[in-house]
């Protein structure tokens, strides 16, 4: 059986084209996808969910700061960060750890789960809502509380893009740094 140079050329010129559309979107599509930012606004999303979503994708650590904390989902999940062998640390607001005793008792079993969860003792107010990790992070106005998810009107960005991550994470550790060392 005789295979034409016809075919062969078609042949050819197929594959070379089909490798061009491969390396296309190995370096413009997946790299767009990977470096991906949401901004949702929880009326149209449950927040909650980004917030898990951004902790569950986590492989090797996860840092956050929040106002106001009394969704026990998020605290699972954090939880089970710490036992999938995650690095976790955290603060938290010291006005908002006294007066609601909800945050209080989730703050407690955190630190009974070895998760450091620091406050911060100045007169102002630790007002960061945010969530980095390794992969990804979210941030926004969102607390983690049930009256966020459902009621007020909060925003909330979530995302994987590695420069912004890296700021977050930055920003994060240091305030982290900053309070971890007060006795």
């Amino acid at each position: 059986m005789k295979i034409s140079k016809d075919f062969i050329y078609i042949t050819v010129i197929a594959l070379l084209i089909a490798l061009c559309g491969q390396i296309y979107f190995s370096y413009r599509v997946l790299p767009l996808r990977a470096n991906r930012i949401g901004v949702y606004y929880n009326q149209d999303i449950q927040a909650n969910r980004k917030i898990i979503e951004t902790i569950e994708q986590a492989d090797k650590f996860l840092y956050f700061a929040i106002y106001t904390f009394t969704r026990n989902d998020i605290k699972d999940a954090l939880l089970g960060a710490k036992h999938r062998g995650l690095t976790v640390r955290g603060i938290t607001d010291r006005d908002q750890l006294e007066k609601i005793d909800v945050q209080t008792k989730i703050i407690k079993e955190l630190r009974d789960a070895n998760i450091p969860v620091a406050v911060q003792d100045h007169a102002g107010i630790m007002h960061l809502k945010a969530v980095v990790t390794d992969k990804g992070y979210a941030s926004g106005s969102y607390n983690w509380t049930g009256s966020a998810t459902t009621l007020n009107d909060e925003i909330l960005e979530v995302g994987t893009d590695e420069s912004v991550r890296a700021q977050y994470e930055r920003a994060l550790v240091k305030i982290l740094d900053k309070y971890s060392a007060r006795p």
